[in-house]
């Protein structure tokens, strides 16, 4: 009678916490565009965007957050540096942010589809860079300019499964950042401190596991 009596509830808690699994991790990888807003807008451009980012699941509708947005030639910079090696190479300007926060999950299907939002903390840099001549050889920029300053962020989005343990989802994601950014000039945005938004919007990519 014991030994059935444990049989029953280590069977009751096996398919508990199958009924229960989900993936915890998940690298998210997509491409898609940058738009500046508010201050910016004037000086800076739609943009080519691609992001990168790791989530953790300590729960089924929750996720911990942190990755990188970057796009490229949002200040459209046509400077050149002349290398006494290398004669003229270009200057490029890229925008980097960096979102750190969480996420709500709604599964929907048995977690074949999700939806989400969420929020949290940002980092916003702004940089022009050399165009380097070569993958082994790097020049230092000396006239290139930076400006960066925290925000926060709020995302959302949905994914679903292409197969059925759901490793890997195909969705889109949505990020609005506010914040704002001091330094040096970038492109024609002068050297104050400006009030920045972007709004970038992604198609994505997760393996989950």
């Amino acid at each position: 009678m014991r030994r059935s009596l444990l049989a029953g509830m280590g069977l009751m808690l096996a398919f508990s916490l199958r009924a229960q699994s989900f993936q915890r991790h998940h690298f998210t990888g997509g491409l898609g565009i940058a738009i500046p807003k508010d201050d910016l807008h004037a000086f800076y451009q739609n943009a080519f965007s691609w992001t990168f980012s790791y989530g953790y699941r300590p729960l089924r509708y929750l996720q911990l957050d942190a990755g990188m947005d970057s796009s490229y030639l949002a200040a459209d910079v046509e400077d050149y540096y002349n290398s006494p090696a290398f004669g003229p190479i270009r200057i490029r300007d890229f925008q980097y942010f960096f979102p750190y926060g969480a996420r709500a999950i709604l599964p929907l299907a048995k977690g074949r589809f999700e939806l989400y939002g969420g929020a949290g903390g940002a980092y916003l840099w702004y940089v022009e860079s050399l165009r380097q001549p070569s993958y082994y050889y790097r020049v230092d920029c000396p006239v290139c300019n930076s400006r960066s300053g925290p925000g926060w962020y709020a995302m959302a989005g949905g994914d679903f499964a292409l197969d059925q343990r759901g490793n890997f989802r195909l969705g889109a994601v949505t990020r609005m950042y506010r914040g704002h950014t001091e330094g040096r000039a970038v492109g024609t945005l002068p050297p104050v401190r400006t009030k920045d938004r972007w709004l970038n919007a992604y198609v994505t990519f997760t393996f989950a596991f």
